[in-house]
């Protein structure tokens, strides 16, 4: 039979008649640590090098379009603003309303493809260069710690210390960088919100309360993201990194590590191995934190940073660069440079998709009319009433859109013989890149009416005399039914 003896120091278990002593129990402070959230922190070395010349003037090109595309005016109106209460679309001096849905899903459309294509030929390449979320904190944020709080070896010795021993000067120095980011995510805040507002309304003031409620939420996701997650957002919360796996092909460019010619890793000058001297370099610079020799991870954003690195220590030893590159191939053997030849036939059909609805998109903006027209019937009452003398009234709603880039007049009258059209309060006057909803009576005869249906024309005047026409159905009772 199996006992149990317990005291208030130890607990034996007798199994079979054997006492067996449980696992010790692991220290008070290790078991609470097990359910605190643990964060380790990823302080990148400095670097230079071609990529990183390059990214930084492709980083900074991108906040420069950032911050000017809502000021740029394009045919009187800003070359883009997203007004989703008014729920239109301005781009390039095109208004895009919900009447213009095809327009929006083309848009989608291609932007999806684009990523689609993207992933395909150059992997991991917008996370490295082009991501909104890297460009600020590589090119803003960063820059703002090192500028005060010093070098990353210098960050990583004071903060692996306990705060108990922080001297005033660094806790000065955290809190003027917290200071520093807190004014930057104001400024992050306000340029992603003059695209959505307008960036002369945003300094007017010219918003409503939902536009604070919205600004404020933003405000903290931006500052939180820059003192917290960083790099963590990439590795586990950014959907883009999970599904561009399965959109990848061995023809795709990676940053990889070239393991027959780096291996054996042997320190020191004097030694006979591979061309990998373990100075660790590449994993000092690297963002996410990674040891780029370890193969192909799903933490590399392809920024190139390990290559830069990289190739100054080859440089120093007197080793050809290239040791860690980008290559097509996830081993890094058999190296192909990227080329019209290497690439795979998904990519050459994304270009083709991409192609045709690139066309359509600019057919269609072109050929648009700068007024549309929208006719429906008025869902209150009844669908059609028959007058007393003989005439049958419907009763229809007319949207004007206003696309063009100034204010306008608009009258609103029918061709069609026979039909007598009635708008109360026109000429209507509409601003630009605004729609009016107006209630129209139409009469016609009864012997018009074939079968109950009576096709009728829409006709809107502009006051600089451009008409715009659209066809709608009147419904009535047959023309020769029993009255």
């Amino acid at each position: 039979m199996n006992t149990v003896n317990t005291n208030q120091d130890q607990q034996l278990v007798q199994i079979g008649g054997s006492p067996k002593a449980p696992p010790p129990r692991p220290p008070e402070d290790e078991v609470e640590k097990k359910f605190l959230i643990r964060r380790d922190w990823v302080y990148p070395a400095d670097v230079s090098g071609r990529f990183r010349k390059t990214r930084k003037i492709v980083g900074y090109s991108l906040l420069a379009f950032f911050v000017l595309m809502p000021w740029i005016p394009v045919g009187g109106m800003p070359a883009v603003r997203v007004d989703i209460p008014g729920r239109q679309l301005t781009l390039l001096g095109q208004l895009f309303t919900p009447h213009d849905t095809w327009a929006l899903a083309l848009l989608g459309l291609m932007a999806t493809i684009v990523l689609f294509f993207m992933a395909s030929v150059f992997g991991r390449v917008w996370c490295g260069w082009a991501c909104p979320q890297t460009v600020w904190l590589d090119w803003v944020y960063r820059p703002i710690e090192r500028a005060i709080e010093g070098k990353s070896n210098k960050r990583r010795k004071w903060d692996s210390k306990p705060k108990s021993e922080w001297p005033a000067s660094w806790w000065a120095r955290k809190a003027a960088k917290w200071v520093a980011f807190a004014l930057a995510t104001g400024v992050a805040t306000g340029i992603f919100m003059s695209w959505f507002v307008g960036g002369p309304e945003l300094l007017r003031g010219e918003f409503g309360s939902g536009a604070i409620t919205v600004g404020a939420g933003l405000y903290f996701v931006f500052f939180l993201d820059a003192v917290w997650f960083r790099e963590q957002l990439c590795l586990y919360a950014c959907p883009y990194a999970r599904f561009q796996g399965a959109l990848m092909s061995e023809k795709s460019l990676v940053v990889a590590y070239d393991e027959q010619r780096g291996e054996p890793r042997v320190k020191g000058k004097n030694r006979e191995g591979g061309d990998c001297i373990s100075c660790n370099r590449c994993v000092q610079v690297c963002p996410s934190g990674i040891d780029i020799r370890e193969g192909d991870q799903l933490s590399c954003i392809a920024c190139a940073s390990c290559i830069d690195a990289c190739d100054e220590v080859m440089l120093k030893i007197g080793k050809p660069k290239g040791l860690i590159r980008y290559t097509t191939d996830r081993d890094a053997t058999g190296v192909k440079p990227l080329s019209v030849k290497t690439l795979g036939r998904r990519s050459f059909l994304y270009l083709g998709i991409l192609s045709v609805l690139l066309g359509g998109l600019v057919v269609g903006v072109v050929t648009r009319s700068p007024v549309k027209i929208a006719v429906a019937r008025a869902v209150s009452g009844a669908i059609y009433n028959e007058l007393p003398d003989g005439r049958v009234s419907n009763q229809i709603t007319i949207n004007v859109s206003n696309r063009g880039d100034a204010e306008h007049g608009f009258t609103v009258t029918s061709p069609t013989e026979g039909i007598e059209m009635t708008v109360p309060g026109q000429p209507w006057t509409i601003a630009s890149g605004h729609e009016q909803r107006m209630t129209a009576f139409v009469v016609a005869p009864r012997a018009a009416f074939a079968g109950g249906r009576l096709p009728m024309e829409v006709q809107v005047d502009r006051d600089d005399g451009l008409p715009t026409t659209a066809t709608f159905t009147l419904l009535g009772p047959s023309a020769d039914a029993t009255r």
